[in-house]
């Protein structure tokens, strides 16, 4: 497991050295006459992720991003298990929980421009644009994955919105922002074989609960595809590269999708006395205490989402993402007893595999000489700037 991280990180750290190279071309075409294309924001992130040429830096941060990550999201897993076994109603706790992330993201920002300048702003065109699609799909994506914990075990739910990896490398795909590789359907063959294998037989599924986290899944893959072409835009105008802009512009959305979602479905049950009732007891501060903890919580880690994703790629986060999965399988496993058979084990195994022949991929992909030319990364144009995304994206 260690070497797939290193393997991941180590590759990013390898992009960085062609965007330099480009940067460079840029430079010498201009001093020719010929007028420079604007630098993609891919572009630099990769360069600030290796400063001065040296990738020992670039590898420190991309690891202190991850190590920030994985205790959020595992903390914030167990968390939610454990309040909603407690308290029930998910889609009103999700709801709190983004009303929570938007306060606080309004009150850091104001914070931030008392010392500094005024941040990004976007019109409502193009968040209508480009930023309600990833708020309706992650308010999908966060509803419906804490709705399916009243279901599910952790050690099932985690494995199960593992299969995020293949509707990502679709919509990778479907953007542009990834090239097909047969190494990509290697991986997303051993990935939908391992969670088949992981389910089969298994004493602890509930179909319910299954559905619920595939869908899940496949709203998580139009979220970080999506988030990924929109933070490394090249457009000045509405490009958000920094993750507390893209959580303030992206939570008013994702509370409009979740609002019928908890009417529909929790609206009967929505009185005063039901919204503070916790263990069978009228309890309104302690109520409110635990939503907003959660809600802070949520808040961090997806600001470190986002942080990873313009480093990286949605592909290379979803890795990640896997990888914290096992770990919380086997905490999972540890303190809550839940039952692993061989076959789920043997499942497990193929879907590390899976993660271990991407990580090998783009290790390869950075080896392998380039057959461009620098002035053909030069040119103006919507289709050029896709093609800069993607050959950007196969450094991570």
């Amino acid at each position: 497991m260690g070497l797939l991280m290193d393997t991941l990180v180590n590759t990013e750290q390898k992009g960085s050295i062609e965007s330099i190279t480009r940067l460079q071309a840029t430079c010498c075409l201009a001093c020719r006459g010929t007028e420079p294309r604007k630098v993609s924001p891919s572009q630099r992130a990769y360069s600030m992720t290796m400063p001065n040429g040296h990738g020992a830096s670039g590898m420190l941060k991309i690891t202190l991003m991850v190590l920030l990550y994985y205790p959020l999201s595992i903390g914030l897993t167990f968390y939610q298990k454990w309040f909603i076994k407690n308290y029930g109603l998910p889609l009103f706790c999700v709801t709190g929980h983004y009303f929570t992330k938007y306060a606080v993201a309004i009150m850091v920002r104001y914070a931030l421009e008392l010392f500094r300048q005024r941040r990004v702003r976007l019109s409502i065109r193009d968040q209508l644009r480009w930023l309600a699609p990833i708020g309706i799909c992650a308010s999908v994506d966060i509803g419906l994955s804490n709705w399916a914990l009243e279901y599910v075990t952790i050690s099932l739910y985690t494995m199960a919105k593992s299969s995020s990896i293949l509707f990502i490398v679709a919509f990778s795909l479907l953007l542009h922002l990834e090239r097909w590789r047969p190494s990509l359907g290697i991986t997303a063959t051993l990935i939908a074989i391992g969670l088949f294998l992981f389910t089969w037989q298994a004493s602890q599924l509930d179909m319910l609960g299954l559905l619920l986290v595939e869908l899940a899944a496949a709203s998580t893959g139009v979220r970080w595809t999506v988030s990924q072409l929109v933070m490394q835009r090249d457009d000045q105008t509405t490009a958000l590269r920094h993750p507390l802009d893209m959580v303030i512009h992206v939570q008013p959305w994702m509370v409009l999708a979740i609002l019928p979602l908890l009417f529909v479905f929790e609206g009967g049950e929505l009185t005063l006395t039901r919204i503070f009732m916790y263990n069978d007891v009228y309890q309104p501060m302690h109520v409110i205490f635990l939503i907003v903890t959660g809600g802070v919580l949520a808040f961090l880690m997806e600001m470190s989402e986002y942080l990873l994703l313009v480093h990286t790629s949605g592909i290379t986060l979803n890795i990640f993402g896997i990888i914290k999965e096992v770990m919380t399988l086997l905490l999972a496993h540890h303190l809550n007893g839940d039952r692993l058979s061989n076959v789920n084990i043997f499942g497990l195994c193929l879907c590390l595999a899976g993660m271990t022949v991407h990580g090998a991929s783009k290790r390869h992909s950075k080896t392998a000489p380039r057959t461009s030319s620098p002035t053909s990364l030069l040119s103006n144009g919507d289709s050029d700037r896709k093609f800069l995304l993607s050959v950007d994206s196969e450094s991570a």
